[in-house]
């Protein structure tokens, strides 16, 4: 059992991935999916949306914006996304450290690591890989609670983030070329862990009812059973 082969099945399942905003030549801007990484803890992403578009209402669309911009500011334009004070300081937090060791968005982006995003109050592993994948287009697979459903209904133990990461990751590195063939588009490995990791959400929101699944989606997953 390997990660290729559930990403090869939810591929064949034709399920509908495309319309996540945060995916590869979408319509947020790198700013907006860098600070989505943060407000999507603890909500939805529609209340995230919400609150990406009151910093675009108030012109607040890149980092030295946010430089100015105080603490109780930025919490009340974020609000919709709860818990919007501590959000809030996360976020400054980070910028903060950014302006501190980087001198421009691309050599961040060039440079930046996951030793130094988890030094970062308030950034987990999934945040720092959501930074490392979709801003940096690093080789990271984002893994999450909707990796760890299917991973557990599929009887597939697991003793940390890193491990569940490692086994959605399995095989998928040097089968690049079909699954390539598979989505009929040229993918580096970065862009094929995006759509991974969006096909899993698109899967788990369509037959997922709790730890519950559809009959369809059982027999997807089914035959992959370890």
């Amino acid at each position: 059992m390997s990660g290729y082969e559930i990403f090869k099945a939810l591929i064949n399942a034709n399920i509908e991935y495309k319309d996540f905003e945060w995916l590869e030549n979408s319509n947020l801007s790198e700013f907006e999916i860098l600070i989505s990484v943060v407000l999507t803890q603890n909500t939805n992403w529609k209340n995230v949306l919400k609150a990406l578009a009151n910093l675009k209402q108030a012109n607040i669309t890149k980092l030295d914006n946010l430089q100015n911009l105080s603490t109780q500011d930025l919490a009340l334009l974020i609000k919709p996304s709860g818990f919007y004070n501590t959000k809030a300081k996360y976020i400054k937090n980070f910028i903060q450290k950014y302006f501190q060791d980087f001198s421009s968005f691309e050599i961040f982006k060039d440079a930046v690591d996951r030793e130094w995003l988890l030094g970062i109050k308030g950034f987990g592993q999934e945040s720092a890989d959501g930074i490392l994948n979709y801003i940096c287009k690093k080789e990271v697979l984002v893994v999450d609670a909707y990796s760890a459903k299917i991973a557990n209904y599929l009887g597939y133990e697991y003793q940390s983030y890193d491990e569940l990461a490692d086994f959605f990751k399995k095989d998928i590195a040097k089968n690049q070329q079909e699954l390539s063939i598979l989505l009929k588009k040229e993918c580096e490995l970065y862009e094929l862990y995006q759509i991974f990791h969006a096909l899993i959400v698109s899967f788990c929101k369509m037959h997922f009812q709790g730890k519950k699944v559809s009959l369809e989606g059982a027999a997807m997953l089914d035959p992959l059973k370890f």
